[in-house]
Formats: structure tokens, C-alpha cells, sequence
């Protein structure tokens, strides 16, 4: 019985010494700490093991929340300020990461992941010099194998190919194809956790992921915005369609994704140095770092003006740099403001400015999905979904037999912002994540037109509606959303 007595006696004295650090060192925002108090005090012991598993940032490889002085030099050349009515934004994302304007691009915009996918697969087919590619999720089911086997022919045909993969997403990649991919030539680098001899079991920083999702070809091409690799992407699910906005650059931006990339690519390789990772030490000799990275920098020559940004954060950052954009979009926005997510769980702040803009005359509007992938962020999201309703946003449930992975913000016809960020707590503090910033009348208005396109496919939420469902479900939200910001 005494070492039950000494198990229960250490039990209290963990908890006692973490309740101690939230209060009086974290400096973590307040309602996370109450929050966690709430899980220590009233779920014990199953709360302590929450906490060591998902309230903790256990990472050891941490990417650099600015650019490196290296990237710096390669990306700001030949480029100017930006003046305009998106001044004020424009500055603060520059400040924030340390991104020029990028001031001459083309980009294609994608509602879905079907004609996507085409065509990375495509120009992947025709790229001569290098391809960069950073999932989160990664699969090898068909249209994985679709895009690695396209990665593995241009290895072999001499191309320098590098990817970045999540070491959770990337759990259902096969082995066996990521050997003979490695093989090809192809350079696999994970981005992980610390406590790597636990973490092959149970990870525990599953609350802080690499959820960026870009792709890089030749330093000329690249794709960025919600879609990861799999056949869920192209509307090959349980799921039905699947709705997801992407978009394919050519120009000047591209020099900001490969910047991020190399930085991000050279945080994660290194890491992996250090702790011997498996698939360093077995391909060692293909990892060397190039001193001289001006050949994957090179000049554009796209015309077209259209004005962006790359803003990007992660959960070192001092700065929460894409709260801050979204906080900027939504004080700045004099007429109207539309918000695609598929997780709605925001911040204090955000959900604050949101009240002020909707109270100031503001046309807010918030796509989100009718059929969760995650029910319990579905049902948490509800209630601010519910707050603002009564506030007078008006909310759109897109369609039942569909899903819509979409992340945007569209800020009076005049700018937009898409990526990898939904707007949640998770990519605000948790996930690293990147956006486009794009600063043009004609692409804004084509994001607004699909966004009208999707209430179409939607049925707007009143707020008769909304308080007339069953209480069990009211209740059962409610539940969900004390603990909504813990993670």
C-alpha cells in the first residue's frame, strides 16, 4: 500500500508544481490558464496525463519566425514599397516577418483540389532545376503516389527534389514508397517533436505541428493555400466534395515561398543531424547544404502588377503575425469583411474586433461547414458562431453533403488573404503556419464572387435557427467550448 500512498503523494505534487507554473511563470493567456486549472482540479489523474500530452511544447526543432539574414539579402531584390489604401497592412506584415511587396506575380485561383492537383502534377512533369515541396498531411494513397511518383522521376532524371513532411500528418505515408523515393534521390526531411525515443509511440507535441502547405518549382512556380496530399483533396471521400481554395503563383511572391521554404528546410535538417534521425544518417551523403543558394533565386520575369505578401508564424513567435493580419483586415474593413474557415475558434481579440466591426456598420459574413471533420472543434466553433449571430454576422452552414476545408478572408473588395491558417487559436499560437497576402481589386472580387458562389451551397444560419436546435446539442457545445482554447 506504500507505494500507492507515495504514487498519489507525487500525483499532487506534479500537479501542484504545473498549476503553480501556469499561474506565476507560463504568462500563457488567462483564459488558457483557467482553463487548464479547470482540467487539473476537476478531471484528475486523467488531466495531468492531457496536460503532459497537449499542453506542453515538447518540440525541438523550432522554425525561424522572420527570415534568416542569408534569405534576406536574396529575396528583396529589385523590389519597392508599397503605397496604397492597404498601406497600414502592408507595413505591419513587412515588420512583422521581415517580407517585402512582392510587386509583379500571376496567380490562378482553385475552388477545389481536382484541377490543382493536375496541374502541380504537371508542371512537377516539367521542372529542370529543383522542386520544393512542405505538407503537413501527406498520404500515399492515389493521388500521393500520383505526385511522389512524379517527384521520383524528376529525381532520377537529375532535378533536386527536397520535401518537408509533419511527423503526424505524414504517419500514413508508406515506407516502403518513402524508401524508394530516398533512393531516387529524393531528400525526406520530418518535422518533429522532442523526446524523439517516446515520441515513436506516443507524440507529445501533437498540439504543435508544421501545417504549412506549399510547393516550389524551379523558383519560378508556386502553389500555396489549404490543400495537403490526399485523395480526401479531390472530392475522393466519405466526405462528398470537398471544397478547398488554392492558389498557383508565378513571379516575384515565389522568391518569398522559397526563402521560407530553405529556412524552414535548414531548421528541420538540422535537427535531424543532431538527433540521428533514421532517414539523415541512412542517406547522409545526399543532405549536404549548398553554401550558394542565388541559382534558386532567380530574377521573374512576370509583368503583371499584383501587389503581395508572405506572412507566416509559429508558436515561438513573439508576435502572433497572423492573428495580428486578421486583427489589422477586420479594424480596417469599412464595408464589408467575408470569412471562410473550417475551424471557428477565436481569439479574445479577433472575436472582439469582429463585435466592433459588425457594430460599426460592417458587413460580416462567415462561411462554415455544415458536416464537421473534427465534431468536437465543430461543436465549440458553434458558440462564437452563435455569439455573433446575435450580434448580427450572418452565418452560412455550406452544404450537408459536402465539406469546406476553405481558409480565406476577403476584406472589402479591395484585398484577401488565403493559406494554411484557419481562423482558430491552433494556427493563431500553436501550428506553424503561411499566408498569401494579395492586394488587388480584380482577384478580391473574384475571392468575393466565390464566396457568393458558396452561399449558393449554403443555408444561412439565423439566429431563430440557430437557438431553436435541440438542447442537447446547445448543450453539448457548451461543454466543448471550455475547452476550446486550451488547444
Amino acid at each position: 500500500m506504500k507505494i500507492f500512498s507515495y504514487l498519489n503523494f507525487l500525483f499532487y505534487a506534479i500537479t501542484f508544481v504545473i498549476m503553480f507554473s501556469l499561474v506565476f511563470y507560463k504568462r500563457e493567456r488567462p483564459e488558457k490558464v483557467l482553463g487548464w486549472l479547470l482540467v487539473l482540479v476537476f478531471l484528475p489523474p486523467v488531466g495531468l496525463l492531457l496536460y503532459l500530452y497537449m499542453g506542453i511544447n515538447w518540440r525541438d526543432t523550432v522554425l525561424n519566425e522572420r527570415y534568416s539574414p542569408a534569405v534576406t539579402e536574396l529575396i528583396n531584390k529589385s523590389l519597392r514599397d508599397f503605397e496604397g489604401p492597404n498601406e497600414g497592412v502592408a507595413r505591419m506584415v513587412s515588420n512583422l516577418t521581415g517580407t517585402p511587396m512582392f510587386h509583379y506575380n500571376k496567380i490562378k485561383l482553385y475552388k477545389d483540389g481536382i484541377e490543382k492537383f493536375e496541374d502541380l502534377i504537371h508542371d512537377i512533369s516539367q521542372a529542370k532545376h529543383h522542386i520544393h515541396m512542405e505538407y503537413y498531411i501527406v498520404k500515399s494513397d492515389e493521388i500521393g503516389r500520383r505526385v511522389f511518383l512524379a517527384l521520383k522521376e524528376r529525381a532520377l532524371a537529375g532535378v533536386k527534389v527536397r520535401v518537408i513532411m509533419d511527423k503526424i500528418g505524414g504517419r500514413p505515408f508508406d515506407k516502403h514508397l518513402k524508401k524508394e523515393l530516398m533512393d531516387a534521390g529524393v531528400e525526406i526531411v520530418t518535422y518533429t517533436a522532442a523526446f524523439a525515443f517516446v515520441s515513436r509511440f506516443i507524440d507529445m507535441s501533437i498540439n504543435y505541428r508544421n501545417h504549412r502547405k506549399m510547393a516550389i518549382i524551379d523558383g519560378s512556380i508556386g502553389y500555396i493555400g489549404g490543400n495537403n496530399i490526399g485523395d480526401e483533396y479531390v472530392s475522393n471521400s466519405d466526405m462528398g466534395y470537398w471544397r478547398d481554395t488554392h492558389m498557383r503563383v508565378e513571379g516575384d511572391f515565389v522568391l518569398g515561398m522559397q526563402g521560407l521554404f530553405f529556412d524552414d528546410f535548414s531548421a528541420v535538417l538540422h535537427r535531424n543531424q543532431v538527433s540521428k534521425k533514421w532517414e539523415y544518417m541512412k542517406r547522409s551523403e545526399i543532405y549536404a547544404e549548398e553554401s550558394d543558394l542565388s541559382s534558386y533565386f532567380q530574377p521573374s520575369s512576370v509583368s503583371d502588377e499584383t501587389p503581395m505578401q508572405i506572412i507566416y508564424s509559429g508558436p515561438e513567435s513573439a508576435l502572433y503575425s497572423i492573428e495580428l493580419l486578421f486583427l489589422k483586415m477586420i479594424t480596417t474593413a469599412r464595408e464589408r469583411i467575408y470569412i471562410s474557415t473550417p475551424y471557428f475558434i477565436p481569439s479574445e481579440g479577433t472575436m472582439s474586433a469582429l463585435k466592433a466591426a459588425i457594430q460599426s456598420g460592417v458587413d460580416v459574413r462567415i462561411m462554415f461547414p455544415a458536416q464537421f471533420d473534427h465534431p468536437i472543434v465543430g461543436h465549440a466553433s458553434m458558440t462564437y458562431l452563435g455569439d455573433l449571430i446575435e450580434n448580427g454576422a450572418r452565418v452560412f452552414m455550406y452544404d450537408k453533403k459536402a465539406f469546406s476545408h476553405n481558409k480565406a478572408v476577403v476584406c472589402d473588395g479591395r484585398s484577401f488573404t488565403l493559406g494554411t491558417a484557419n481562423f482558430d487559436v491552433r494556427s493563431f499560437f500553436f501550428n506553424y503556419e503561411v499566408n498569401a497576402v494579395v492586394y488587388d481589386e480584380y482577384f478580391a472580387a473574384k475571392m468575393e464572387g466565390m464566396f457568393h458562389e458558396d452561399m449558393d451551397h449554403a443555408e444561412e444560419l439565423t439566429l431563430e435557427k440557430y437557438l431553436n436546435r435541440p438542447k442537447l446539442t446547445l448543450m453539448k457545445e457548451s461543454f466543448f467550448r471550455v475547452f476550446s482554447l486550451l488547444f
